[in-house]
């Protein structure tokens, strides 16, 4: 898929612009909780203003270093002739120049999308199984797909290494998947991370870091309580066949995709504590060792119990999705900045975020100003960007994929 979606997409763009120019859950697990999974980008921080919105709980709960994504098309590229593509979707509200198609849908509750080194796509299911998706024109809409595992319980999260090898995070535990033949079929998987704590939450996105290691969220049993294990309410490193596994971070209740930005930096996004504690999802800036204050006592503040979020993404939005634009298809000021999906609440829409696609710019501090980018989804649940420089985005409640292009 590299180029031919991109291309198709332009020429199909192209054509409505021409047009245009002539005319004029309680927080938690909302499904019940969303999974991603991430390759390899680096931290920024953020700066928002907390948001006073009224309690409600949250819904959601979704490479080496050489793993790296490869350039995207230059300008020099030209579309080919209109008449095919996928087609504009329907009632989603982006910045003027910005549009959305549809490229795949039909989808049970999906939970997680990740792009294979050859430009591939692969979703989660919640309840399973894995597709991969094929584009056979070359329209840029993925019409056919195939499982590429099924049998895994609660799938919330994938990350593809750069040899190919998808990883699938379910409950309780990572496992890996080979294609061997290239059909679109795992022949070949194994489960190299087991026995991991789960309860309200689980195990969630992953990521490769620059230094070639796994990361991996893994959320906490309860609301707001002191855990018995000390693997809940964390980040975990491990190593690319699962040995070596440590806590790398805590004190995150519900840490539901991570990222690492082109500096090495990792982002990690974060759902809060329902009522009485009743404390704003976070985008946090991860660093070895930190302690980020959950269960937060007595004071019930993520700004003074522990490391404070670099941006405040609102109360009960259940965040999920995250990845760090690092493509050339939108404008060069998008470069290096966050975008991450809000879920949304089980119960009232809460201000001053509803279900959306958040733009976080990153700022000195470092700090994360806030901006809403897109609306009109369901519960978007996974954002990633793809190797043209477009953004996919996941639709739980529609179970559509979304691409969003720059048509200027």
């Amino acid at each position: 898929m590299a180029r031919r979606p991109f291309v198709a997409l332009l020429a199909f763009a192209s054509v409505l612009a021409a047009v245009l120019v002539a005319c004029g859950e309680g927080e938690d697990d909302p499904m019940a909780a969303p999974t991603r999974t991430r390759t390899l980008r680096p931290t920024a921080t953020i700066t928002a203003t907390p948001s006073p919105v009224t309690r409600t709980p949250t819904p959601p709960p979704p490479p080496p270093p050489t793993a790296t994504r490869p350039p995207a098309p230059s300008s020099n590229d030209q579309p080919p002739p209109s008449g095919s593509g996928p087609p504009k979707a329907s009632g989603i509200s982006l910045p003027p120049g910005f549009t959305a198609f549809t490229i795949a849908e039909g989808f049970s509750r999906p939970t997680s999308v990740a792009v294979g080194p050859g430009g591939e796509l692969y979703v989660s299911q919640r309840h399973g199984p894995v597709h991969r998706l094929f584009d056979s024109t070359g329209d840029g809409v993925f019409e056919r797909k195939t499982t590429l595992v099924s049998g895994l319980a609660e799938l919330t999260g994938i990350a593809v290494a750069a040899d190919g090898t998808v990883y699938v995070s379910s409950t309780g535990r990572v496992s890996t998947v080979r294609d061997t033949n290239g059909d679109g079929v795992g022949d070949s998987t194994r489960h190299i991370i087991t026995g991991l704590p789960s309860g309200r939450h689980q195990n969630n996105g992953m990521a490769f870091g620059p230094d070639g290691k796994l990361y991996l969220t893994n959320g906490s049993t309860c609301d707001d309580c002191a855990e018995a294990n000390q693997l809940s309410a964390t980040i975990l490193q491990a190593n690319r066949d699962g040995s070596g596994r440590r806590v790398f971070a805590r004190g995150l209740r519900n840490p539901y995709d991570l990222v690492f930005d082109s500096s090495g930096r990792l982002w990690a996004t974060d759902n809060g504590s329902d009522t009485p504690c009743a404390t704003i999802d976070e985008l946090n800036l991860i660093r070895d060792g930190g302690d980020f204050g959950w269960p937060y006592r007595p004071a019930c503040d993520p700004y003074r119990d522990g490391t404070a979020p670099v941006a405040d993404l609102g109360l009960h939005t259940a965040s999920t999705g995250i990845d760090v634009y690092d493509g050339g298809q939108f404008p060069a000021r998008y470069r290096g900045n966050l975008f991450a999906t809000l879920w949304g609440s089980l119960f009232t829409t809460p201000r001053p975020y509803g279900p959306s696609l958040l733009r976080i710019v990153i700022e000195s501090g470092p700090r994360g100003r806030v901006e809403v980018f897109g609306t009109g989804f369901a519960n978007p649940i996974d954002t990633v960007v793809d190797r043209d420089g477009t953004l996919l985005v996941l639709d739980y409640g529609t179970g559509r994929l979304y691409r969003v292009v720059y048509t200027g």
